[in-house]
């Protein structure tokens, strides 16, 4: 799936700007940023749910919104404008068996049957965790190729968030399908990602493959004599936190000639330390600000 130059606006307001990226099948892709940056507003502009006002959305080379028929491999649960809180999973089933031609009907059932869901129950009384579950089971008896999910494990307990994880990594390693996700844990979404886009002020800012990128950059806890930070620091790291006299830095890479310049300064500290998904994140956020507090 391609997404190219795609642009939306809400009462007057710019929500998205110039969003492209790909999704490849076979891959997790995750969508990262603040609240209110427009993630939601993403998944329904993808969905056809909000007119796009630019952009095209292409699977296999063929635009969407003149082949119709290829929404068709697109899955996206919006709960807050869905239909299915009052409708019980025998009647969700048979509502989705009319939306995807190739609906899973004996996966859908012998899931629902595993994970010990009430078949007769409505959706708006399972509990938090009933319902993360079932929303995995809609996603991957949809037979779409393109699964996006929007904070999948939000509220979900330990226990539940492994079902939920067991379930999605396992329909992915035998379909060979895609999955667009959000989510504001970072930690949970870093033993998943192959890639990470990170949106900010309704653009995407970055792209991160995840394990290129733990390689090549590097995360530095350093202390220096001196109370400001000398200039190479400034000119080359991200500053992502400052305690004290203590600052922890990422830095695209440290080449022979600044690890030179540094140990010249004869700093008091200066580690290398893992880096995570957080990092990358917490990386563009910074500005000159995070510099003053030294000064």
């Amino acid at each position: 799936m391609k997404v190219n130059h795609i642009e939306k606006s809400i009462d007057g307001k710019l929500i998205l700007e110039d969003i492209t990226f790909e999704l490849n099948k076979g891959e997790i892709l995750g969508i990262i940023g603040r609240n209110g940056v427009g993630k939601t507003t993403l998944f329904r502009t993808l969905m056809n749910h909000y007119t796009k006002d630019k952009g095209t959305i292409e699977i296999d080379g063929k635009d969407i919104e003149t082949n119709r028929e290829l929404y068709e491999h697109l899955f996206y649960l919006d709960i807050q404008n869905s239909p299915i809180a009052k409708m019980t999973p025998v009647a969700i089933g048979k509502y989705y068996q009319k939306i995807y031609s190739t609906f899973d009907s004996e996966k859908y059932d012998k899931l629902i049957a595993t994970n010990n869901l009430p078949k007769n129950k409505n959706y708006h009384q399972f509990s938090k965790g009933m319902q993360g579950l079932f929303n995995i089971i809609l996603a991957i008896s949809s037979n779409a190729s393109y699964l996006i999910l929007d904070e999948p494990f939000d509220g979900l307990d330990v226990i539940v968030k492994k079902q939920v994880l067991k379930l999605l990594l396992n329909e992915i390693s035998l379909s060979d399908k895609a999955v667009l996700v959000s989510s504001h844990n970072l930690t949970e979404l870093e033993t998943l990602l192959d890639r990470a886009l990170i949106l900010k002020d309704g653009t995407i800012v970055n792209e991160y493959h995840l394990e290129e990128a733990k390689a090549s950059m590097k995360k530095i806890q350093m202390v220096f004599k001196d109370k400001k930070v000398p200039r190479i620091i400034k000119e080359n790291a991200e500053i992502l936190t400052v305690q004290g006299r203590v600052m922890i830095g990422l830095f695209k890479e440290i080449t022979p000639e600044m690890q030179q310049e540094i140990d010249q300064l004869n700093p008091v500290l200066f580690d290398e330390i893992p880096i995570t998904l957080e990092d990358l994140f917490s990386s563009n956020l910074t500005d000159e600000a995070d510099f003053q507090l030294f000064n």
